[in-house]
């Protein structure tokens, strides 16, 4: 199907001084799942078959990529609004108790969910790190959401060894996934080695041979790793638990620099960590030297209580990810516009410190934007991804623009991301078809009035079943000594009948 995008303001990549070229009133011309012309001439000769979409006035961007995200616990929205990491994970991760109220079905409709979410608001190609792996029904449901979602996917799974549902049940799983996958198709497999990064350090049954045999027979795409360093337990950290509930710890690798890449024989395959929120010297540069990414999740990290130190260090490295969407934004305009003032403030601060005023901005919000498009198909060795360019998928934003908070715009990067929220987005395209139009998704393969119901009835069956947070252990994993944390509150004790002490 040829399409034309007819009159818009269009953020393109110039490769050569590798920043965006804003064309105020430009055409783009569609041909099945390629940009095949940009151009501003106002007689560009349309096709004679072409749908043409009048974009005039309009903001025209690449389609946001979000590098990390755990789309299977969008049902958990609202549940803990106050939730901190540790507590998570004894409560609602993928190693917890909460896990058995799923059922395959609840796995698919929650996965899906998320999946709209973020094409609602502009998201058009995700990396998912799939840790739905504690029994072997609810693994495919999770791909299938991801196929019927119409999103472009590196479905990552997460093999892990699990009570019930051992390593090698888990790759014939995902073998079987493997053949479901066609060349061209916009969700491809990828891999989370969360789960086998015990083996970096030590594999005496010989799992690593077996795992690169995967690798290579799978064909899969982008590997995928959480990494927290600093205070976070690292060198051991609780993979499982027994039957009499004894925490068994193996030993994991999994800070850039301790990642052997001759070991896996991935050295041309896009490595992402996700958070990794304190990152050495070391780490730092075995990712440039590698060519590898870290995703921050700005929200999640600041949310959770992860910490994030040094991601201001090495944005030449950095893409954006979302995390837990059902715990705060499912958009990556919230996450950019977060990460923009976090690196602002960090930096102003350095030279405040100093007893001297700022000079100048020390972040752009063209490199804010870099971080959520670009930088995301870079993370992946994708150029043709998160940017337009005659050649590049055709994943597309429009936004309107004449909402109340955007009207009177003149810079279209600043309206984006200082301005834009969902709600301004009218189309969205993947592979240049829609997916959301005239400011509504498009359904695929459920009716949005059927998601709606379906997600509904689980979350809140769900939700009832896990409702109370187990009490905490005395020590993370039985490893993680905690601290207390200083609290902040509205009320002031002390305080005269009128506020005045």
């Amino acid at each position: 199907m040829t399409k034309v995008l007819k009159d818009g303001t269009v953020l393109t990549f110039d490769d050569t001084a590798q920043s965006i070229h804003v064309l105020e009133k430009a055409s783009i011309l569609i041909e099945n799942d390629r940009i095949t012309a940009i151009s501003e001439d106002p007689d560009f000769p349309v096709p004679q078959d072409a749908e043409v979409i009048n974009v005039h006035g309009k903001l025209v961007t690449p389609g946001f990529v979000n590098t990390h995200i755990h789309t299977w616990q969008t049902v958990y929205r609202t549940i803990g609004p106050n939730v901190f990491l540790s507590q998570y994970f004894e409560w609602l991760g993928h190693i917890s108790p909460a896990t058995a109220a799923f059922t395959p079905d609840d796995v698919y409709i929650s996965s899906l969910e998320g999946y709209l979410e973020g094409l609602h608001g502009g998201v058009t190609s995700y990396v998912e790190h799939a840790h739905n792996n504690w029994s072997a029904d609810v693994v495919e449901p999770g791909f299938n959401a991801a196929v019927d979602s119409g999103a472009r996917v590196w479905w990552c799974y997460d093999v892990a060894d699990r009570e019930g549902f051992k390593i090698k049940q888990q790759w014939e799983a995902l073998g079987r996934i493997g053949d479901k996958v066609t060349e061209g198709s916009p969700v491809q497999l990828g891999l989370s080695v969360d789960g086998l990064s015990g083996l970096f350090g030590n594999d005496p049954d010989g799992h690593l041979g077996y795992m690169r045999d995967m690798v290579r027979k799978l064909d899969v795409q982008a590997i995928t790793m959480h990494h927290l360093g600093g205070p976070w337990p690292g060198k051991s950290i609780l993979n499982r638990k027994t039957r009499n509930d004894r925490l068994i710890a193996t030993a994991r690798k999994t800070a850039p620099s301790d990642i052997n890449l001759s070991t896996l024989h991935t050295t041309n395959l896009p490595i992402i960590y996700s958070h990794a929120p304190f990152l050495a010297d070391s780490d730092q540069k075995a990712l440039r030297e590698n060519n590898h990414f870290i995703s921050i999740t700005p929200e999640s990290e600041f949310h959770f209580g992860h910490g994030q130190a040094t991601g201001h260090l090495i944005t030449d490295q950095a893409s954006l990810g979302l995390d837990t969407n059902w715990t705060f934004s499912g958009d990556m305009l919230s996450q950019t516009r977060l990460w923009l003032q976090n690196v602002r403030i960090t930096k102003s601060h350095r030279t405040l410190e100093t007893g001297k005023l700022p000079r100048t901005n020390p972040f752009t919000v063209e490199e804010a934007f870099l971080m959520a498009t670009r930088q995301g198909g870079r993370a992946l060795r994708r150029d043709d991804i998160g940017v337009i360019k005659v050649g590049a998928k055709a994943d597309l934003v429009v936004f309107n623009g004449d909402s109340p908070n955007m009207l009177g715009w003149s810079d279209p990067i600043a309206a984006v991301v200082l301005h834009a929220n969902p709600g301004d987005i009218e189309h969205v395209l993947v592979d240049g078809e829609f997916r959301k139009r005239d400011f509504k998704l498009v359904d695929k393969v459920l009716a949005w009035g059927k998601v709606r119901e379906r997600f509904l009835e689980a979350s809140r069956r769900i939700k009832e079943q896990i409702k109370e947070p187990p009490p905490m252990p005395e020590r993370l994993w039985g490893v993680g000594e905690f601290g207390d944390v200083e609290m902040v509150s509205t009320r002031c004790f002390g305080c005269g009948p009128r506020g005045t002490q």
